[in-house]
C-alpha cells in the first residue's frame, strides 16, 4: 500500500493517536526592567516579587520554563563576559543553572548595556506535593558589572 498524505490522518485516528495538553501550574509575568550590579541578586518574577509560592496536586517531575529580555554591560567595546542564572526551587538551585558557566546572555562588542536578546531556558524541576517557591537569582561573570533581566515569564507546567 503507497502512503499518501491523504491516509496519514486516518491512520493516526485508527492507531489511537490522541492529543497532549500540559497543566499549567505557575504562569506569572514581570513588566519593566530589572538591572544589578550585585550577582546572584533575586530578580522579580511576579511583578516586585522575588519569590512566587503555587501548590503542586503531586510530588514529581515538572518543567520550568524562563524567558526574559536580556543585557549585559562589561564597560567596553568587548564581548567579554556574561550575564547567568540560577533557579532556585525550595531554595535548591537546579541543574544546569548552578554556578557561573551558564551563560544567559552577554555583550556584543558595545560600550554599555549591550546583547539585547530574548533567551529563554526550559529545565526538569523536581516539586513535592503541596506548596514549593520559586526564584530566579541573576549574575554575571567578569568583566561584566551589570546585568539586565527585563519583561520576563516564569511558566510551570506538566
Amino acid at each position: 500500500m503507497k502512503l499518501t498524505h491523504a491516509l496519514i490522518p486516518a491512520l493516526l485516528l485508527a492507531a489511537g493517536a490522541t492529543t497532549v495538553s500540559a497543566k499549567v501550574l505557575l504562569g506569572v509575568t514581570s513588566a519593566g526592567n530589572f538591572t544589578y550590579n550585585v550577582t546572584n541578586t533575586p530578580a522579580p518574577i511576579a511583578g516586585a516579587a522575588t519569590s512566587v509560592t503555587f501548590n503542586a496536586n503531586k510530588a514529581g517531575t515538572y518543567v520550568l520554563t524562563y524567558s526574559a529580555e536580556c543585557s549585559a554591560d562589561n564597560g567596553a567595546a568587548t564581548n567579554s563576559g556574561w550575564v547567568h542564572l540560577d533557579v532556585e526551587i525550595n531554595g535548591v538551585v537546579q541543574a544546569p543553572t548552578v554556578g557561573s558557566s551558564d551563560a544567559f546572555c552577554s555583550p556584543d562588542n558595545v560600550a554599555g548595556s549591550s546583547g539585547w536578546v530574548r533567551p529563554s531556558i526550559s529545565i526538569p524541576v523536581r516539586l513535592v506535593a503541596g506548596a514549593n517557591t520559586v526564584r530566579v537569582l541573576g549574575g554575571f561573570v567578569a568583566p561584566v558589572t551589570t546585568g539586565w533581566l527585563g519583561d520576563s515569564a516564569l511558566v510551570i507546567h506538566d
